[in-house]
């Protein structure tokens, strides 16, 4: 008798233990699992529909950066805020919005801020500094990516109740004053939604589901690999490439193979991460900007399709951090683009 309750109490404990491992296991692949999972499954949406279809057109006011402009822009749009203000960036450390988030702060505005707390090559933590900078401000709460599954936090996003902002700078010094970005604002109703429920559910490590993208919205690494190539592959006229630096194997592939085909033009930073880039495309195709910093992530196909957002083309940008982009195909935006980027391309030589 004692040995068969031995030997129960062993079975039992051998189920408990199985049991155990089930669950770590199902934890385990919603975790870590669950972004494969969700990218296979845009992967079948965009080739089995053309998203291309169902994309809208979303306008309002598109901005070239150095431009004086911009700040008393961004400073209005910080005015007319009432209820509440949410940013996600990669950087943060302009004295100029601190200040202005303060005054919101005082004025009882609930600010919510994502910055990336471990940034690459980073001599000192400017998260913890923003931490300490906004200590004393109970209406601003900070978070960094550790409740995500991505590398880096290197979207960059603002918006309040009334309206969005998509950009390419960060919220630094040398991205208002020297860098060549690009922003654009709106209040589209459906993008600014889709956007806030996106920023939502990286607050609080929500998973997000494909089907409830804007078709406007390219998100890494979730969509913005497949979304990229397609739109890259389905190029017949030409493509446009202002960007800080191109070293996605993929994606520089596909560029080689276009550029026999179609005319393109690249812009990227002056900086040895693109030697061989200009090396190989020489510079009837390829350039390095002189006159500012290239930072601007930008990529128009075929005159009818333009990007603006924070990813750069790389294998880190495309398939592990939180990147944000739009795609517009408004005619006065993309003219703008063409009229800034040819003036850029000629002081490129």
């Amino acid at each position: 008798m004692k040995d068969f309750l031995k030997n129960k109490k062993g079975i039992l404990l051998w189920i408990l233990i199985v049991l155990i491992l089930i669950v770590i296991f199902v934890l385990l692949i919603n975790v870590k699992l669950w972004p494969w999972y969700e990218k296979k499954q845009i992967k079948e949406e965009i080739k089995s529909e053309s998203f291309l279809d169902s994309l809208k057109v979303i306008s309002w006011t598109i901005i070239q950066w150095p431009s004086q402009e911009l700040y008393t822009q961004y400073e209005n749009f910080l005015n007319s805020t009432d209820e509440y203000l949410k940013l996600e960036t990669y950087d943060f450390t302009n004295k100029f919005f601190k200040t202005r988030f303060q005054n919101l702060s005082k004025n009882k505005v609930p600010i919510q801020i994502i910055l990336e707390n471990n940034k690459y090559q980073e001599y000192g933590n400017t998260f913890r500094e923003l931490q300490d900078y906004f200590s004393w401000d109970e209406n601003i709460e900070l978070r960094n990516d550790e409740q995500m599954w991505t590398t880096y936090v290197h979207a960059k996003i603002t918006m309040n109740e009334d309206s969005f902002r998509v950009q390419t700078a960060n919220l630094t010094k040398s991205s208002f004053e020297s860098n060549r970005e690009h922003f654009f604002y709106s209040n589209d109703p459906d993008f600014h939604d889709n956007l806030e429920k996106l920023f939502d559910s990286d607050w609080v490590w929500d998973d997000l589901s494909t089907l409830n993208l804007h078709p406007n919205l390219v998100v890494c690494p979730l969509n913005c690999r497949e979304i990229i190539k397609t739109l890259l592959e389905s190029a017949e006229k030409s493509i446009v490439i202002q960007t800080q630096y191109i070293v996605d194997d993929e994606i520089l592939d596909i560029l080689r193979k276009k550029s026999e085909q179609i005319d393109m033009a690249i812009i990227v930073a002056d900086t040895d991460d693109n030697y061989d880039l200009v090396s190989y495309f020489w510079p009837w195709i390829a350039r390095t900007l002189k006159t500012h910093y290239n930072h601007t992530k930008m990529i128009l196909v075929d005159e009818k399709y333009l990007l603006l957002g924070s990813m750069n083309l790389s294998a880190n940008s495309l398939d592990n951090n939180r990147e944000i982009w739009i795609i517009l195909m408004d005619t006065g935006h993309i003219s703008a683009f063409e009229k800034w980027f040819k003036q850029d391309w000629f002081d490129s030589i």
